[in-house]
């Protein structure tokens, strides 16, 4: 009875100290994750959807607000963002603050607040919208060190 106290106790030990050494992100990592975000908020007031395209990695899956259907890959990213047939909209402001950055170093999350205002120019009409929203991102470190997003999910208000 009391070696099974003793591999239970030698047991847990390990497993917490296993948790404890699990990777973190280095400052390296955090540095490359905020330049990710940095370059996300750059790309699409620049309206460079190449440039937006190339953040997220090719499994990706953006999470739209409102329960409406993830979009999976490349292509699902394409439909929703840049659909071929969508009147002409530019993004006008956006400020994406992440508010805590955890993981470690192959998969990390950001979540925070963005702030996003556009016009949409349809049938010679220019309309403007905006709004405040929250946001959680997946990145994946990639082969080369840097880091794309995997997963994309924001909300706004109704």
């Amino acid at each position: 009875m009391r070696i099974r106290k003793v591999l239970f106790v030698l047991s847990l030990s390990f497993f917490c100290a296993a948790i404890g050494s699990a990777g973190t992100l280095s400052a390296d990592d955090l540095a490359k994750i905020k330049r990710v975000h940095s370059k996300y908020e750059e790309a699409w007031l620049k309206g460079d959807a190449d440039a937006v395209r190339a953040l997220f990695a090719e499994d990706c899956v953006l999470l739209p607000p409102h329960g409406d259907t993830p979009r999976i890959g490349k292509k699902g990213l394409n439909d929703y963002w840049f659909p071929p047939d969508a009147p002409p909209t530019t993004i006008t402001k956006l400020v994406v603050t992440p508010t805590s950055i955890g993981g470690d170093g192959e998969i990390a999350y950001v979540w925070g607040t963005d702030e996003v205002a556009w016009t949409t120019v349809q049938n010679g009409k220019t309309t403007s919208a905006s709004h405040k929203g929250i946001f959680l991102n997946v990145l994946r470190k990639q082969p080369d060190g840097e880091w794309k997003m995997s997963h994309h999910m924001w909300d706004e208000p109704r």
